[in-house]
């Protein structure tokens, strides 16, 4: 069996969509990639039950988060797929045309759009500060400007130190281990449970989602 011993560490920030399917996601990678290297690992021996069981490690770890870099990216995008496929396609365009600002009427030829898709993802955009109307009305068309060229660039970054702070706190855990006071009031370092971390933790979260 794979054992865990991160999987209590691990957190993921609310700013992740659904962060506790992603998480399960996370696991289960780390778990498959520590299967796969198996024959590289320290078979160890549980001493309560005699199972033998193998470890993911840190690098197992950051190997299932390079996996799920895009499903991550996605679920940190407040923006749909559809959406976000729009908006991306859009600012390409407005570069080749080196203009910021568009009629709806312009993008839905060029990009052979059905009326009510660019209406839906123009409302979308707008509503949720991406682009802005300057000018214009109902009868003759409104003219769009871009608020945010970059945003897709910072989520990116975003998610990429989400990653690397994640990473970090686990390394900052097994460096400095928890201290309690023992009985006779002197610190003592606390040992880490990492027995069954990995089936608590994906037990757990699989449980929130029945």
């Amino acid at each position: 069996s794979v054992r865990n011993p991160y999987a209590t560490f691990l957190n993921l920030p609310e700013a992740v969509f659904k962060p506790r399917r992603t998480m399960l996601l996370l696991l289960m990678f780390t778990e498959t990639i520590t299967y796969y290297h198996q024959y590289q690992r320290e078979l160890k021996t549980d001493e309560d039950t005699g199972e033998q069981y193998i470890e993911s490690t840190i690098a197992d770890i950051e190997a299932a988060f390079t996996l799920l870099e895009t499903t991550l990216l996605k679920k940190s995008d407040e923006l749909n797929d559809a959406c976000r496929n729009f908006f991306e396609r859009l600012k390409a365009y407005l570069k080749e045309q080196d203009t910021e600002a568009f009629y709806s009427k312009e993008v839905r030829s060029a990009m052979r759009l059905s009326p009510s898709s660019l209406a839906r993802y123009l409302y979308e955009l707008e509503r949720m500060g991406y682009i802005k109307i300057t000018r214009g009305n109902r009868y003759k068309g409104f003219e769009y400007k871009i608020q945010n060229w970059n945003d897709l660039e910072t989520l990116t970054n975003d998610a990429q130190n989400m990653v690397k702070t994640i990473l970090e706190n686990i390394k900052t855990v097994t460096r400095n281990p928890p201290v309690t006071q023992a009985t006779n009031g002197s610190p003592k370092a606390q040992k880490i449970n990492r027995k069954q971390a990995v089936t608590q933790q994906t037990e757990k979260i699989a449980d929130t989602l029945k």
